[in-house]
This record gives C-alpha cells, structure tokens and sequence, in this order.
C-alpha cells in the first residue's frame, strides 16, 4: 500500500516526459514508470518523506535533463563546420557540464534535507544500477 501511494505522488514525472517526448513519450513513460518503481523499493521513503522527495526529484530531473539536452544541440551544430567553432562548440558542452555539477550539488542539499545520507547513498547506486540495466537492455 505504502509503494502505491509513492507511485501515485510520483505521477508528475509523467507529464513532464510526455511533454518532452513527444511521440516517444510511450517509451519513456515505461522507462520512467520502471525508474519509480526501483527509487521508491528501494529507498523506503516514508509518507512523510514521498511527497516532498518527488517533488524535488523531479524538479531536479527535469533541469539535469535540460542540460544534457543542451549538451546534445551545441555538439550537433558543429557538423560540417570549421575547427574555431568545435572547439568553441566542445568549451561550451564543457561549460554546460560544470553547470551539471553545480546542479547536482544543488540537489544532494535540497534532498539532504528530506532525506537520509543513507538513502540519498542508495538513490545514486540505484540509479546507476537502472542506467546500466537500461544500457544492457537496448543493446538487445
């Protein structure tokens, strides 16, 4: 009961996906879907703690997924173009990757505070694992 009033409150990464997906919103709602599961078994959030943890989480996963995509778009534009503008082109994916980590530090305190250092420990190690398990899986 408690794991489904977790999955209930996480809800709102869905829209967030569907918004940014567009027609593979699908697959990455399932992708998404199976990440909740795996955050909310294995963390063992409270009720107190499910809510507020979602809230930032996603937040966070929203901005961190921002960056990346701006990483993607600098590096695209430099295709067919001279060697001043990669390499201004790979300083900027630099600068946006600096910015990532400033917002991860961000978001290890705004989690810290909602959150034990224990469980934030196994959100990151869970997170790893379901990025490697997905990497495994669409090699298939």
């Amino acid at each position: 009961m408690k794991q489904l009033i977790i999955i209930i409150l996480a809800i709102p990464m869905f829209s967030f996906s569907q918004n940014r997906q567009g027609s593979r919103g699908e697959r990455f709602e399932k992708i998404q879907t199976a990440k909740i599961g795996l955050i909310t078994e294995n963390l063992n959030l409270t009720t107190e703690q499910a809510p507020q943890f979602w809230s930032v989480y996603n937040e966070y996963q929203g901005k961190k997924f921002d960056l990346r995509r701006s990483i993607k778009n600098t590096l695209d534009e430099t295709n067919g173009t001279s060697d001043d503008k990669i390499v201004a082109s790979q300083r900027q994916a630099l600068a946006i990757r600096k910015k990532e980590i400033e917002l991860d530090e961000e978001y290890m305190a705004k989690l810290l505070k909602i959150i034990t250092p224990k469980q934030y420990a196994e959100l990151k190690r869970t997170e790893q694992s379901f990025n490697k398990k997905l990497i495994e899986k669409l090699r298939e």
